[in-house]
């Protein structure tokens, strides 16, 4: 089951996970500004759990970064 963007706002869920929201993280990707290590860590954490979800396969396999965060994720994991 997915989890609706809103149910998720907040400080995070107590798994892990940033307290930065999709939205947040949208509008920074977006304004080009460089990302501070609590951006790129939430990035990071999304492109683990896509993983996952395209590894559910069927219509799951077809979900993806936007090709903004995807560089970005390349970029971050380059010089990791």
């Amino acid at each position: 089951m997915l989890v609706p963007q809103t149910a998720r706002r907040g400080t995070g869920d107590g798994h892990g996970t940033s307290g930065i929201g999709f939205a947040e993280l949208r509008r920074t990707l977006a304004s080009g500004v460089s990302l501070d290590d609590a951006h790129r860590q939430r990035l990071l954490e999304l492109a683990q759990r896509l993983t996952r979800v395209q590894a559910l396969g069927d219509e799951y396999a077809g979900i993806s970064l936007s090709p903004m965060a995807a560089g970005v994720v390349d970029q971050v994991t380059a010089t990791v």
